[in-house]
Formats: C-alpha cells, structure tokens, sequence
C-alpha cells in the first residue's frame, strides 16, 4: 500500500469512530436532553452516514482498480512467458494429483 491508500484507510476507521462516538451520544441525549437535541445528533449521525458511504465508495472503487492492475500484471506475465507459465500449471496439476491419489489409496 503506498501512502495515499493508507491515509484513505484512516480516514475511513476515523470516520468510522466518529459514526460510533455520534451513535453513544444519540443514545445518550435520546432520554436526557428531549427532542431538540435529538433532531439535532440525527441530523450529525446523517452526515456521517453520507461521509461514511462515501468513503466506502471510495474503497471499492481503489479495490477494484487495484484488482484489475493485478490481473493485467497477471496477464503480461503469461503473455510473456508462456513456457513457463504453461510448466508451473503442469507442475501443480501432478502435485494436485499426486496429493488426491494418495488420499485416496490411503487405508
């Protein structure tokens, strides 16, 4: 992860953590304080709530950019070396293979 993903993970738990403070506190004031602080700790915990999908969406989207960097590092791999991409299959599958047979002839 380089900087800038970090930062965008921390403000993501930050917001996060604020969601929750906002929550205790809505319960807090739910039965001391009336209605007028009521509507006023909703109003809070639904720009949270907003900030909060918003970062989510920001998340899932670096997610799956990331992803389809992978796959496309991935695929010029193979591209590149198909020979020994196509040994390193073979090679698993006898491996894979050799594990099954034995499971199975064991007593």
């Amino acid at each position: 992860m380089d900087a800038r993903e970090d930062a965008q993970d921390n403000s993501i738990r930050t917001t996060l953590s604020s969601l929750i403070a906002d929550c205790e506190v809505l319960l807090g004031q739910f039965g001391d304080e009336g209605s007028r602080r009521y509507r006023h700790t909703v109003r809070a915990l639904d720009r949270q709530l907003q900030q909060t999908r918003e970062d989510l969406d920001d998340l899932h989207y670096s997610a799956m950019r990331r992803a389809r960097a992978g796959i496309r590092r991935a695929d010029e791999y193979v591209h590149e070396n198909p020979w020994r991409t196509s040994a390193g299959a073979a090679a698993s599958g006898i491996l894979v293979g050799a594990v099954i047979v034995f499971l199975l002839t064991r007593k």
